[in-house]
């Protein structure tokens, strides 16, 4: 995915969190001061980098059903969401990003958009219901959330109850989470602060192909 899920909405501007990448899951941890998003340089990232094995990974490792209602949180340019939606012909897939560029490439990447929606937000404010998916899905973002205390309260609201929650990063040499330091910089970090915010039934799974792999964390809202 490409955006930055925790950043306050923009129009082709500011924060980059983690894409997803075909070459090295190294290259696409780029501090989010060194990027300023255009039209054009969106689109030749998501070209070079927008289909990354890490979305497969993770919608092939969450046990999504015809009927689930998902929120892919930090959706960039969709490839998750197209991916999952083929799965959910019957449920609703939504992409929230907050950067409008991403969005609007997403749009036009969706094969089967009768059960998709697209809405330019943020982590911190989801502009959808209480109560309204079962499943929500955070690739390569959690760690770029502006505030993750706000982004978690906001996962258990939209979820409903018994509802999962699933986190995937890159497998990085030398770096946990793939993502540098910070309060989510590792595993044991994530797990703990998702406890801390009312999660139950916290695990943590690796999956790799080939030369690629996630680390999958999941749980459930009470």
């Amino acid at each position: 995915p490409l955006g930055c899920a925790g950043s306050t909405p923009v129009s082709g501007t500011q924060s980059l969190y983690s894409l997803s990448m075909k070459p090295s899951a190294k290259k696409h941890h780029i501090p989010s001061n060194q990027i300023v998003w255009t039209e054009k340089n969106a689109l030749w990232y998501a070209e070079q980098y927008g289909d990354h094995i890490s979305n497969d990974l993770t919608i092939n490792n969450i046990e999504l059903n015809p009927n689930d209602i998902v929120i892919d949180i930090g959706c960039g340019i969709g490839t998750a969401v197209n991916i999952a939606s083929k799965i959910c012909n019957k449920g609703k897939i939504y992409g929230i990003d907050p950067i409008e560029t991403m969005i609007k490439i997403a749009k036009k990447n969706v094969d089967q958009p009768s059960n998709i929606e697209f809405i330019i937000g943020s982590a911190e404010s989801i502009l959808l219901q209480d109560r309204s998916v079962n499943k929500a899905i955070a690739i390569n973002s959690i760690h770029h959330w502006n505030d993750y205390n706000k982004g978690l309260l906001e996962v258990n609201r939209v979820l409903k109850s018994e509802g999962s929650f699933f986190i995937s990063s890159d497998i990085v040499n030398n770096d946990d989470c793939g993502h540098g330091k910070g309060p989510l910089h590792t595993n044991e970090n994530i797990m703990r602060e998702l406890k801390n915010a009312g999660f139950i039934d916290i695990t943590l799974q690796d999956y790799t192909l080939d030369n690629d792999g996630i680390h999958l964390i999941q749980c459930k809202k009470v």
